[in-house]
């Protein structure tokens, strides 16, 4: 394999999980991350106290990791397909 197509597939590979994100429907901004007002859009149990504990790097928002953890606790509901 020659290096452009190692860089190639690398890249490829990186922009995956965010074309997957990007299709998130509570993303309404597409920005790429959710916003708290995003967020009680799609779970309004989640206050704000809870969006904090939530946004682990303390940025204002849920990335898609941080997304991912609330999901698997249960405290925001599965993407709609």
């Amino acid at each position: 394999m020659t290096s452009r197509t190692t860089l190639t597939l690398a890249a490829a590979a990186l922009a995956l999980p965010g074309l997957a994100w990007a299709a998130d429907p509570a993303d309404t901004d597409g920005d790429g991350l959710l916003s708290f007002d995003e967020v009680q859009a799609i779970a309004p149990q989640v206050n704000e106290e809870v969006f904090l504990e939530l946004d682990s790097n303390a940025d204002g928002a849920l990335d898609a990791e941080e997304l991912t953890q609330a999901r698997k606790a249960g405290l925001i509901p599965l993407a709609e397909e």
